[in-house]
Protein backbone atom coordinates (compact mmCIF):
# COMPACT_ATOMS: atom_id res chain seq x y z
CA UNK A 1 0.00 0.00 0.00
CA UNK A 2 1.17 3.47 -0.82
CA UNK A 3 0.60 6.26 1.74
CA UNK A 4 0.34 9.86 0.74
CA UNK A 5 0.71 12.14 3.37
CA UNK A 6 -0.90 15.38 3.03
CA UNK A 7 1.18 18.60 5.07
CA UNK A 8 -0.74 20.94 6.22
CA UNK A 9 -0.26 24.18 8.03
CA UNK A 10 0.32 24.52 11.93
CA UNK A 11 -1.52 27.50 13.09
CA UNK A 12 -1.59 27.01 16.81
CA UNK A 13 -4.03 29.41 19.12
CA UNK A 14 -2.07 31.10 22.31
CA UNK A 15 -4.65 33.20 23.27
CA UNK A 16 -8.19 33.32 21.73
CA UNK A 17 -9.46 37.03 22.49
CA UNK A 18 -5.35 37.96 22.47
CA UNK A 19 -5.38 41.61 20.60
CA UNK A 20 -2.21 42.47 18.90
CA UNK A 21 -3.05 45.62 18.10
CA UNK A 22 -5.71 48.80 17.33
CA UNK A 23 -6.75 51.40 15.27
CA UNK A 24 -4.76 54.84 16.24
CA UNK A 25 -7.14 58.06 17.01
CA UNK A 26 -4.44 60.41 16.26
CA UNK A 27 -3.67 61.28 12.41
CA UNK A 28 -1.21 63.91 11.24
CA UNK A 29 2.34 65.18 11.90
CA UNK A 30 4.15 67.00 14.41
CA UNK A 31 6.53 69.62 13.49
CA UNK A 32 9.95 69.78 15.97
CA UNK A 33 11.33 72.88 16.34
CA UNK A 34 15.37 73.30 15.52
CA UNK A 35 17.37 73.65 18.89
CA UNK A 36 19.23 71.65 21.81
CA UNK A 37 17.59 68.99 23.61
CA UNK A 38 18.36 66.42 26.39
CA UNK A 39 17.80 62.43 25.76
CA UNK A 40 18.90 59.60 28.12
CA UNK A 41 17.47 58.42 31.04
CA UNK A 42 17.33 60.84 34.11
CA UNK A 43 16.88 59.75 37.90
CA UNK A 44 17.23 56.89 40.41
CA UNK A 45 14.70 54.57 38.87
CA UNK A 46 15.69 50.86 36.60
CA UNK A 47 17.30 51.48 33.45
CA UNK A 48 20.09 49.70 31.54
CA UNK A 49 23.51 51.09 31.21
CA UNK A 50 22.96 51.91 27.40
CA UNK A 51 20.21 54.54 28.44
CA UNK A 52 22.70 56.67 30.01
CA UNK A 53 24.15 58.98 30.40
CA UNK A 54 22.20 61.90 29.84
CA UNK A 55 23.67 64.29 27.49
CA UNK A 56 22.37 66.85 25.07
CA UNK A 57 21.67 66.62 21.29
CA UNK A 58 21.45 69.19 18.15
CA UNK A 59 18.29 68.53 16.14
CA UNK A 60 17.47 70.05 12.91
CA UNK A 61 13.91 70.84 12.00
CA UNK A 62 12.30 67.81 11.80
CA UNK A 63 8.75 66.50 10.91
CA UNK A 64 7.13 63.13 12.17
CA UNK A 65 4.00 61.20 12.01
CA UNK A 66 1.72 60.59 14.93
CA UNK A 67 0.82 57.52 13.88
CA UNK A 68 2.31 54.18 12.81
CA UNK A 69 1.97 52.59 9.46
CA UNK A 70 -0.61 50.04 9.27
CA UNK A 71 -1.09 47.35 7.57
CA UNK A 72 -3.25 48.93 4.48
CA UNK A 73 -0.67 51.04 4.16
CA UNK A 74 1.67 47.98 3.66
CA UNK A 75 -0.56 46.16 1.20
CA UNK A 76 -0.27 49.16 -0.97
CA UNK A 77 3.50 49.36 -0.96
CA UNK A 78 3.17 45.69 -1.89
CA UNK A 79 0.45 46.16 -4.35
CA UNK A 80 2.46 48.99 -6.01
CA UNK A 81 5.74 46.17 -6.97
CA UNK A 82 7.33 47.79 -3.47
CA UNK A 83 9.14 44.17 -3.08
CA UNK A 84 10.17 44.18 -6.28
CA UNK A 85 11.86 47.45 -7.14
CA UNK A 86 15.82 47.47 -5.91
CA UNK A 87 15.71 51.58 -5.98
CA UNK A 88 13.63 51.25 -2.99
CA UNK A 89 16.02 49.11 -1.12
CA UNK A 90 19.49 49.15 0.64
CA UNK A 91 21.76 46.90 -1.42
CA UNK A 92 22.33 44.35 1.44
CA UNK A 93 18.41 44.29 1.89
CA UNK A 94 17.62 43.79 -2.28
CA UNK A 95 20.15 40.72 -1.40
CA UNK A 96 18.26 39.88 1.35
CA UNK A 97 14.86 39.72 -0.41
CA UNK A 98 15.79 37.87 -3.14
CA UNK A 99 18.08 35.59 -1.80
CA UNK A 100 14.82 34.79 1.23
CA UNK A 101 12.03 35.73 -1.73
CA UNK A 102 10.42 37.60 0.91
CA UNK A 103 7.66 39.27 -0.97
CA UNK A 104 5.42 40.32 2.46
CA UNK A 105 5.76 40.68 6.44
CA UNK A 106 6.23 37.64 8.52
CA UNK A 107 3.15 35.66 9.46
CA UNK A 108 1.49 36.69 6.14
CA UNK A 109 -0.14 34.06 4.01
CA UNK A 110 -2.40 34.32 0.97
CA UNK A 111 -5.27 32.36 1.41
CA UNK A 112 -7.90 32.08 -1.62
CA UNK A 113 -6.19 35.28 -2.46
CA UNK A 114 -6.98 36.84 0.86
CA UNK A 115 -4.20 37.95 2.96
CA UNK A 116 -4.40 36.56 6.27
CA UNK A 117 -2.10 36.92 9.47
CA UNK A 118 -1.30 34.37 11.83
CA UNK A 119 -1.50 36.14 15.58
CA UNK A 120 -1.53 34.99 18.99
CA UNK A 121 -5.02 34.56 18.39
CA UNK A 122 -4.15 32.07 15.48
CA UNK A 123 -4.61 32.79 11.80
CA UNK A 124 -6.97 35.62 11.06
CA UNK A 125 -8.24 37.69 8.17
CA UNK A 126 -5.69 41.04 8.32
CA UNK A 127 -7.13 44.03 9.33
CA UNK A 128 -6.24 47.19 7.52
CA UNK A 129 -6.15 49.75 10.33
CA UNK A 130 -3.92 47.97 12.80
CA UNK A 131 -0.07 48.96 12.94
CA UNK A 132 1.90 46.63 10.56
CA UNK A 133 3.80 43.84 12.63
CA UNK A 134 7.28 41.61 12.03
CA UNK A 135 9.16 43.79 9.57
CA UNK A 136 12.72 44.19 9.26
CA UNK A 137 14.89 47.15 9.13
CA UNK A 138 15.15 46.64 5.55
CA UNK A 139 11.59 46.19 5.04
CA UNK A 140 11.12 49.38 7.23
CA UNK A 141 13.77 51.77 5.29
CA UNK A 142 12.82 50.51 1.75
CA UNK A 143 8.67 51.34 2.66
CA UNK A 144 10.36 55.08 3.98
CA UNK A 145 12.19 55.37 0.54
CA UNK A 146 8.57 54.37 -1.49
CA UNK A 147 6.95 57.50 0.84
CA UNK A 148 9.07 59.94 -0.48
CA UNK A 149 10.01 60.13 3.39
CA UNK A 150 12.74 58.21 6.28
CA UNK A 151 12.68 56.70 9.33
CA UNK A 152 13.35 58.92 12.51
CA UNK A 153 16.62 59.03 14.05
CA UNK A 154 16.29 57.57 18.06
CA UNK A 155 17.09 60.90 19.24
CA UNK A 156 14.32 62.19 17.16
CA UNK A 157 11.87 59.74 17.80
CA UNK A 158 12.88 60.53 22.29
CA UNK A 159 12.71 64.03 21.59
CA UNK A 160 9.24 63.89 19.74
CA UNK A 161 7.68 60.74 21.81
CA UNK A 162 5.73 62.88 24.14
CA UNK A 163 3.54 64.13 21.92
CA UNK A 164 2.29 60.87 20.43
CA UNK A 165 0.77 57.70 22.03
CA UNK A 166 3.62 54.62 21.69
CA UNK A 167 3.72 50.90 22.88
CA UNK A 168 1.93 48.98 20.04
CA UNK A 169 5.13 48.36 18.56
CA UNK A 170 8.51 48.59 18.95
CA UNK A 171 9.77 51.10 15.94
CA UNK A 172 13.05 51.03 13.68
CA UNK A 173 14.85 54.09 13.58
CA UNK A 174 17.72 55.04 11.22
CA UNK A 175 20.33 54.99 14.18
CA UNK A 176 23.01 52.46 14.43
CA UNK A 177 23.30 50.80 17.99
CA UNK A 178 26.22 52.87 19.28
CA UNK A 179 26.90 54.56 23.17
CA UNK A 180 26.30 57.36 24.38
CA UNK A 181 28.57 59.77 25.21
CA UNK A 182 30.49 58.84 28.22
CA UNK A 183 29.91 54.80 28.18
CA UNK A 184 32.15 52.67 29.14
CA UNK A 185 31.73 48.91 29.61
CA UNK A 186 31.61 47.70 33.29
CA UNK A 187 33.85 44.78 33.97
CA UNK A 188 33.23 41.21 34.48
CA UNK A 189 29.60 39.75 33.23
CA UNK A 190 27.53 42.69 32.81
CA UNK A 191 30.64 43.94 30.11
CA UNK A 192 29.55 40.94 28.22
CA UNK A 193 26.11 42.26 27.13
CA UNK A 194 25.79 45.94 26.01
CA UNK A 195 29.32 46.93 25.07
CA UNK A 196 29.59 44.02 22.69
CA UNK A 197 26.43 44.13 20.84
CA UNK A 198 27.42 48.01 19.95
CA UNK A 199 27.85 46.69 15.98
CA UNK A 200 25.74 45.93 13.04
CA UNK A 201 22.65 46.46 14.80
CA UNK A 202 19.77 48.86 14.72
CA UNK A 203 18.14 50.70 17.72
CA UNK A 204 14.54 50.46 17.79
CA UNK A 205 12.29 52.75 19.96
CA UNK A 206 9.40 52.38 22.33
CA UNK A 207 7.95 49.31 23.18
CA UNK A 208 5.21 46.52 22.08
CA UNK A 209 1.89 45.01 23.15
CA UNK A 210 4.11 41.80 24.37
CA UNK A 211 6.40 44.23 26.42
CA UNK A 212 6.89 44.26 30.26
CA UNK A 213 5.85 47.41 31.85
CA UNK A 214 9.60 47.49 33.26
CA UNK A 215 11.30 47.62 30.01
CA UNK A 216 8.60 50.50 28.74
CA UNK A 217 10.22 53.68 28.90
CA UNK A 218 11.08 56.78 26.58
CA UNK A 219 14.87 56.04 26.56
CA UNK A 220 14.79 52.54 26.39
CA UNK A 221 17.15 51.47 23.62
CA UNK A 222 16.16 48.28 21.83
CA UNK A 223 18.40 46.42 19.23
CA UNK A 224 18.36 43.97 16.37
CA UNK A 225 19.84 43.27 13.02
CA UNK A 226 18.12 44.48 10.31
CA UNK A 227 17.25 41.05 8.95
CA UNK A 228 15.57 40.27 12.17
CA UNK A 229 11.39 40.52 11.77
CA UNK A 230 10.59 37.80 14.95
CA UNK A 231 9.84 40.93 17.69
CA UNK A 232 6.64 42.68 17.08
CA UNK A 233 8.67 45.58 14.96
CA UNK A 234 6.35 48.38 13.10
CA UNK A 235 7.39 51.75 12.17
CA UNK A 236 6.70 55.31 11.65
CA UNK A 237 7.70 57.89 9.32
CA UNK A 238 9.39 61.21 9.67
CA UNK A 239 10.74 63.99 7.34
CA UNK A 240 12.43 67.20 6.97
Amino acid sequence: FKYILSVQPFYPVYQADFSEGKKEAKQGWLIIPEGLYKIGHEGDSFCFDNEESRHQVYLAPFSISKNLVTNGDWLEFMNSGGYAHFEHWHAEGWDWVQHNKVNAPAYWHKVDNEWMQFTLSGLRRLKPDEPVVHISYYEAFAYAEWKGKRLPTEQEWEVASKQFEWGQRWEWTNSAYLPYPGFSKPAGAVGEYNGKFMVNQMVLRGASIATSPGHSRDTYRNFFHPNLRWQFTGLRLASD
